[in-house]
Order: C-alpha cells, then sequence, then structure tokens
C-alpha cells in the first residue's frame, strides 16, 4: 500500500467498485450455470467465496470503518453465508501492508528518526496488519521482543469521510430514524483508536485492573510511543484460528471459553465500568501455557454507570421471571414506546428482546453451558435476522459496542464450543447493586 485514501470521493469509489465487483461475479455465475458447457458451471459456494473475496480487495484498501465492519460480518451471526464469514475473518489481523518507505516517513514525521536508529532491530515486513495500523516485530537494546505498531496516514481523515458515508446510506435504509447519536458514537470512538498515547494509558490501566496467570497483557514501552506508533512488548501465542487447526481436545477449549468468559464478567464488576470493547478473534492470543493475552487496547469503553445499571437490572427480571418489570426496563431503556400499547412494531420489538433474554438467559440457567449446542447457534442467529427485519435503531447508542462486546463473546466462545461453569458470572450478575 502506497498510501490510505482519506478522501471521500475517492472511498465511495471504492466502495463502488466492490459492488460492482461482485454484480460481475453475479452476473457470470448465472450466465455460466445457463450454458451447457460444464466448466463454466459454478455452485453457490464458489460464488460466495468470489464475492467475499471481491469485497474484501477492496475494504483492505479503505482501512478504518470499512474494515471494523468487515470484523463485524466475520462474527458468527447467521446473516451471511459461512464463505463471507471465513474471508472477513482475515480482516482480523491480516490485509496487505504499507510499503517500507512509508514506514520510514511515518518515524521520521513522529521521531524525527529512523527506526533502526530506535530499535535494535525491526523488520520493515509487518506480520499483521489492520483497521488502523500494521504491526512489526523489533527488539530493544537489551534484546527484548517487541512489536510496534505504526498509524496508516489519513486514517483519521478516512473516519470522517467514511462516517458521512455511512449517514447517507443509513438513511436510506432507516429512513424514520436520527442516527445522529449512534454515527457520533462510532466517530468519537474511531477517532480514540488513532490516538496511540490514550492506547498506551490502556494497556497500563488493564494491567492494573486485570493481570493474572490466566489473562496476560503486554507492557508498554512508552519511550518509542506517541500519538501515531505504539511499542509494547511482545506475547508468544496463536489467533483463534490457528489453534483451532491443531484440533485441540475439549479440556483446552474449555479452558480458554471459561478464561475469557470470566474476563469479561470481571469487566461488568471492575470499579469504574471499565470493558475491553473490540472483541474480536484478532485481538487475542491463546498461549501454550493455557492462558489468553490481549494484544489490542484501542477500543476501551467506560460506559455510564447507569447504562450499565440498566442493562444488569434487564438480566435479573429475566433470570427472576419479573417479566412485567423487564418491559418496564425496555421501555425506560428507550426500546418500547409505551408497555400499555404494545401493538404492531412494538410488539415484534417485545418478541425479540424476550428471545433474546430467554436465549441469552438461558446461558445462566443451570452450572455450565454448552457453546457448542448447534440448537443455541441457530437461535441465536435466527433472532438476528429477525431483528434485521424491524429496519429500526433504538435505545442508547452505548449499545453498539455493548452488544459489540456481549456477540463478538458469544462467536468466539461458539467458534471454540467451550463448556463454561456459568455458577460465578450468575452471582456477579443477581448480586450487582443497581
Amino acid at each position: 500500500m502506497k498510501s490510505l485514501s482519506g478522501g471521500a470521493l475517492i472511498r465511495s469509489g471504492r466502495f463502488a467498485k466492490a459492488g460492482m465487483s461482485a454484480g460481475g461475479n453475479y452476473l457470470r455465475h448465472y450466465l455460466g450455470n445457463s450454458l451447457p458447457i460444464k466448466n463454466l458451471h459454478q455452485d453457490q459456494k464458489t460464488l460466495n467465496r468470489k464475492n467475499a473475496v471481491s469485497i474484501f480487495k477492496e475494504l483492505s484498501k479503505l482501512r478504518g470503518l470499512p474494515l471494523k465492519l468487515a470484523q463485524g460480518i466475520s462474527m458468527d451471526t447467521g446473516l451471511l453465508p459461512i464463505e463471507f464469514m471465513e474471508v472477513m475473518s482475515a480482516a482480523q489481523y491480516s490485509v496487505p501492508p504499507m510499503n517500507r518507505a512509508l514506514v520510514r516517513t511515518q518515524f521520521k514525521r513522529n521521531f524525527n528518526e529512523y527506526p533502526e536508529n530506535l530499535f535494535l532491530s525491526f523488520d520493515y515486513a509487518a506480520f499483521a496488519a489492520a483497521t488502523i495500523g500494521q504491526v512489526h516485530h523489533a527488539k530493544n537494546f537489551d534484546g527484548v521482543n517487541l512489536v510496534v505498531k505504526v498509524q496508516y496516514p489519513n486514517v483519521r481523515k478516512s473516519i470522517y469521510s467514511d462516517i458521512k458515508l455511512l449517514s447517507f446510506f443509513g438513511k436510506q435504509f432507516f429512513k424514520d430514524v436520527n442516527l445522529e447519536n449512534y454515527l457520533d458514537e462510532v466517530r468519537n470512538t474511531l477517532i480514540e483508536e488513532t490516538d496511540y498515547l490514550k492506547e498506551g494509558r490502556n494497556i497500563q490501566k488493564f494491567r492494573e485492573l486485570f493481570l493474572s496467570k490466566d489473562i496476560v497483557f503486554p507492557e508498554y514501552v512508552k519511550s518509542t510511543s506517541n500519538e501515531q506508533v505504539i511499542t509494547m512488548t511482545f506475547l508468544e501465542g496463536e489467533h483463534l484460528d490457528q489453534m483451532l487447526k491443531k484440533e485441540p481436545d475439549q479440556k483446552k477449549r474449555n479452558n480458554y471459553g471459561q478464561i475469557m468468559w470470566n474476563f469479561f464478567h470481571e469487566n461488568i464488576n471492575s470499579l469504574n465500568n471499565t470493558f475491553h470493547a473490540d472483541v474480536h478473534p484478532g485481538n487475542f492470543l491463546f498461549c501454550e501455557d493455557g492462558s489468553v493475552g490481549v494484544i489490542d487496547f484501542g477500543c476501551i469503553k467506560v460506559f455510564p454507570d447507569q447504562f450499565i445499571k440498566s442493562c444488569i437490572r434487564l438480566v435479573q427480571n429475566h433470570l427472576n421471571g419479573a417479566h412485567d418489570e423487564f418491559l418496564n426496563e425496555l421501555e425506560c431503556m428507550g426500546f418500547i414506546k409505551d408497555v400499555s400499547d404494545l401493538s404492531g412494531k412494538e410488539k415484534k420489538i417485545e418478541k425479540l428482546f424476550s428471545g433474546l433474554a430467554k436465549i441469552l438467559g438461558s446461558i445462566y440457567e443451570n452450572s455450565n453451558f454448552d457453546f457448542g449446542n448447534k440448537t443455541f447457534r441457530k437461535e441465536l442467529n435466527n433472532l438476528f435476522q429477525q431483528g434485521l427485519e424491524i429496519r429500526e435503531v433504538r435505545g442508547s447508542e452505548q449499545f453498539i459496542f455493548f452488544n459489540r462486546i456481549t456477540f463478538g463473546l458469544m462467536s468466539i466462545l461458539m467458534k471454540l464450543e467451550s463448556k463454561i461453569d456459568t455458577r460465578e458470572a450468575r452471582e456477579i450478575i443477581l448480586n450487582a447493586e443497581c
């Protein structure tokens, strides 16, 4: 990659090109299958994969928000074919990197030095690249292994451009909905991610709050970090897909899943509502010693206290069988306009949330839960379909990232097919003061 395009016109052209490429694939598919020539025929899975590759090729050039959306697509929601999820999972940690000259330019601009003057060794070939920046191996002058994340040029400008495009398309789909608060939340959070000094402080904060033998974090190296370059110590481990290819036994799957499960419930129990809010497989490493490493801290959310209390009350009311209180809480949170008049769309929304509460609540009903349960996966995916059909956005803008946490975690646990002990998590929720 030579440079990241930040202008709205160029970026909208990339989106259009992705759509045209997918359309061409569909046209060739249907024409080829209609002809009596066998080698022109292809099945639906082949078509899905071709389209996913075409779209990902263009998104990978855009970086930023489009790749964040691709990460969301890679979650197991059942909204898109499995071939799309497999291809889009590359957005988690592997897209074409910047070239060597651009990396050197970024260092010179930020440190007035080139990497070879700041480190004992620096590998210009990035070993990971994703939405905001790419990651390089390095060593400090004491021989300690490091990772150095270098931000793409123009990424902030691109975020503003993409939010404008998202606003335009969103208004076409959600015609009667004011999306401004939601788009502001997305834009502000993404802009915060571009501040690597803040990410360094987030690393330090998580080490203070959550560090244990089970969940591990890198150390922030402040001396070779600034707003657009961040250095941290290297963690040894494998990403989820790499680890699963080795066909780990059920004991390993359970162990990793339990650590992930416990970690996010400890987030609920933290004193200041601090959550890791970018829950996708590219941000976690599964280590040989049985621990789980967290390697990206750009998207950390400190949710308003009242918002977290409302979410917990919602779960408490469901688990305690208090359906009227459950509905009243939905009204307080802005999902239902009037609980005394559940008709039309209000009834659909009530049904959606009651179904969601039943499915997610089933996790806590017994001492253990099996995330490999195919019925659970199917029911959850059906609810995603129902939610998409409503075509309305309601509730606090805080739910954008709270949902990313919840369903990102569900997706990872379902891929692990972990069997989880849920007793401690249930106690955390039921005993939380609201």
